[in-house]
Parts: C-alpha cells; sequence; structure tokens
C-alpha cells in the first residue's frame, strides 16, 4: 500500500472515530425524560416553591445518581402517563405503578421496591358490609385508571363509582359528602390525609388489601420504562440494587414511613 493510501485510510479511520465519538457525546447528553404524577403525597407532589418533592421523586434522583444517568423528573397529567411512555415522550415513569400482567404487554418494569397495601377510608363511625351486596348503591371516589379502580369496578360492580383524574379529588368528594368511601394505598391515606386537618373525622375501614387478595392490585410498585429500551431497564435496576446494598433505599422507607 502506498504511503498516499495509508494516510487517506487513517484520515478516514479518524473522521469516522471522531464521527463515532460525537454520536455517543450527544446520546450521553439527552436527559433520561421521567414523569411523575405529582397528586400523590408523600410518594409525589409539588411544594409551596414548586418543587418535586416525595418518596418517589428521591428515590428516582438517588437511582440516576447511583447509575449515573442524567434524569429530568417532570410532573405529567395521570391520564396521559402510559400512553406517553408507549408512544416515546417518555421514557419512564415513576409514579407508584404497580406491575400486572395486563401492563407487562405494553411496557417494561425494572424490580419491584415496594408491596403496598391498600384500604378504604370513611367517616368515623361508618360500618361497611363489603361484599358485592354490601356496596350495593354505596358511593366510592377512586382516581380513575388506577389499581383501586380496577378493584371497584370488579369486586363491587353495585356500588356507585366516582371517578377522578387526580390522587387528591376523591379526598374533596368524600370530605364534601359526595362519596361515602375512597381507597387508596393505606401509606398515602394515612400521610397525606388521615394526618391533616381534613382528614380528622375519618378513619381507615375494611380490610388491609395485597396482590395476594386481588390480581388488580397487582406484584408490587416498580418503575416502568419503554418496552424496548432493555438497556435503561438494566441500569435503572443497576441503580436500585446500588441502593439496596448501601442502605439508602431502607433510609428513605424509614424517612416517609417509619420503622
Amino acid at each position: 500500500m502506498s504511503i498516499r493510501i495509508r494516510n487517506a485510510v487513517a484520515a478516514l479511520l479518524l473522521g469516522l472515530a471522531a464521527s463515532g465519538a460525537q454520536a455517543l457525546s450527544a446520546q450521553a447528553a439527552d436527559k433520561i425524560k421521567i414523569a411523575t404524577d405529582a397528586t400523590f403525597p408523600p410518594f409525589e407532589s409539588i411544594d409551596a416553591n414548586g418543587k418535586l418533592v416525595g418518596y418517589d421523586v428521591e428515590l428516582m434522583q438517588a437511582i440516576c445518581e447511583a447509575a449515573k444517568l442524567d434524569c429530568d423528573i417532570f410532573n405529567a397529567a395521570w391520564d396521559g402517563m402510559i400512553p406517553g411512555l408507549i408512544d416515546g415522550r417518555y421514557d419512564a415513569l415513576i409514579s407508584q405503578l404497580t406491575v400486572t400482567e395486563k401492563r407487562r404487554k405494553v411496557i417494561a418494569f425494572s424490580d419491584i421496591y415496594n408491596h403496598p397495601i391498600f384500604r378504604f377510608v370513611a367517616k368515623k363511625g361508618s360500618t361497611f358490609e363489603f361484599t358485592p351486596e354490601g356496596m350495593a348503591g354505596k358511593t366510592i371516589a377512586v382516581q380513575t385508571g388506577t389499581p383501586m379502580d380496577a378493584y371497584v369496578t370488579s369486586h363491587f360492580p353495585k356500588a356507585v363509582i366516582k371517578r377522578y383524574d387526580t390522587g387528591s379529588a376523591p379526598y374533596l368528594e368524600l370530605t364534601a359528602g359526595r362519596a361515602e368511601l375512597h381507597i387508596s394505598y393505606q401509606a398515602q391515606v394515612t400521610a397525606s390525609f388521615l394526618k391533616s386537618d381534613a382528614g380528622k373525622d375519618y378513619e381507615l375501614v375494611g380490610p388491609q388489601l395485597t396482590g395476594k387478595d386481588a390480581k388488580e392490585f397487582g406484584e408490587g410498585v416498580a418503575i416502568a420504562i419503554g418496552k424496548k429500551n432493555t438497556a435503561l431497564v438494566a441500569e435503572i435496576n443497576k441503580g436500585l440494587a446500588i441502593l439496596r446494598e448501601n442502605g439508602k433505599l431502607k433510609a428513605l422507607d424509614t424517612k416517609y414511613f417509619g420503622e
């Protein structure tokens, strides 16, 4: 090979290497878009300064830091989150998303990081029979498209079910007397409602429910990721594993929910 040809080949290889480096740099610079529904304290909400706060927000920030991911966590409407993930507007979702067989068909999930308990809440002194006939005619407020919505729809077909777009709206219906019951995560009911002035006349009622009691409550809670984005699933799981190992996940649980 002549010197001229060798120099041309070398220049070509250098050009390809530079292009590849630029592509990798551009890819690395892209922020990972993570949506959350900030109407569900203490898991996710917006504080008085307009800042996203809560258990899931801190968890996602810690995962991104541990896995060295550049993440942009932002508020989004609940009813558009899963469609937005499917069509590529978001890279991941963190909003106490339960893992169900139906959801696994269209989106991927990280490892499960929590197994929530679900409870009803009602005015103190109220009595209910939690059977299909016993709940006939009772008005239940739920957030639409949630496991709680699916559960009451399936198990109490004769109840009057009122559905709302946000996680906070059902409590307004409850305190206004337009609903007799609301069902949500026990930790969420306790921290965001029962400990507030608005919830002082209300209490948890009925059985403690988990995914073992009803399939609608799923396998547990995880971070949702685009179905084809296996690389991001692996990175998020890596970050989550680091938090389990170094104790930060347990510390976060204790901070928000006690021992």
